[in-house]
């Protein structure tokens, strides 16, 4: 579970900016703080950075342009995540005192002021009164959900199944692989509570659906796989199957979302 001051944060930042309409328009929010987008042409490793300027007293988020950046709903993450460092108390008191740094959204960092500003983005662009219904009425939320809460946010896939996969009460993971080759994973609550937090294959297994998609565009059709769960963990005990949804994230990536549906036997 996220944490719940940056959920109630987020909540706030919204209401108070009249923003809290989906897609969440991140330029109401910044006209609404008066912070300053400026988009730069160059996306190559640039995702995003704020900036106050003492002499102006303003706020400045530079940001990829949209209008020629390949994947548009990346960099509205990265406009939400420089957003977090602009709201929580802590990171604004630093970029006032004139500490700041191009950031690594997307979950890429182990830096806690990253991932703080990760989580407040993920609530900021994702409510948790969009998702949480869906879950408490389903338990278990298939890929193909979660890709149409996607689209309703303007957020990615990936971006939108980390959310999930946070907010879920059952063993599950998300896997992010390029051509076959695991870069990222984020277990839930309840798979760490078992034992289970760590995925330690670094390659998909050999009858992933991921092996198989080809082309630089994405499908968001899911493939269905079930493995045996030492295809993915080395769990210390009798595990049941995992299942696999998996999809096409373009550019060679593949998204899994993993689900253990029955209870662990830990005896």
């Amino acid at each position: 579970m996220f944490d719940p001051k940056l959920e109630a944060l987020a909540h706030d930042c919204r209401v108070s900016a009249k923003a809290d309409t989906l897609p969440v328009p991140l330029e109401a929010i910044c006209a609404h703080e008066e912070i300053r987008l400026v988009p730069l042409d160059t996306h190559r490793g640039f995702n995003g950075k704020i900036e106050f300027i003492g002499e102006e007293n303003v706020f400045l988020i530079y940001h990829p342009s949209l209008s020629n950046h390949p994947a548009p709903n990346r960099v509205r993450f990265s406009i939400a995540h420089e957003l977090g460092h602009f709201y929580i108390d802590e990171h604004r008191a630093a970029l006032v005192k004139g500490i700041t740094h191009d950031s690594k959204p997307g979950f890429r960092s182990k830096d806690p002021m990253e991932v703080q500003a990760d989580e407040f983005a993920a609530s900021l662009l994702i409510p948790r009164n969009l998702m949480e219904p869906r879950i408490d009425r389903r338990g278990m939320l298939y890929l193909s959900e979660i890709l149409d809460i996607a689209g309703k946010c303007s957020t990615s896939p990936y971006a939108t199944t980390i959310r999930y996969v946070r907010m879920a009460s059952e063993v599950c993971w998300v896997v992010l692989a390029k051509e076959g080759i695991i870069e990222s994973s984020f277990s839930s609550d309840e798979a760490r509570a078992k034992g289970l937090g760590k995925i330690t294959a670094t390659k998909l297994p050999a009858q992933s659906p991921g092996l198989s998609f080809k082309g630089p565009a994405p499908t968001h059709e899911p493939i269905e796989k079930e493995h045996e769960a030492t295809a993915w963990l080395t769990p210390k005990w009798k595990v049941p199957n995992i299942w696999e949804h998996c999809i096409a994230a373009g550019k060679g990536y593949s998204l899994s979302l993993l689900a253990m549906n029955d209870d662990c036997d830990s005896r």
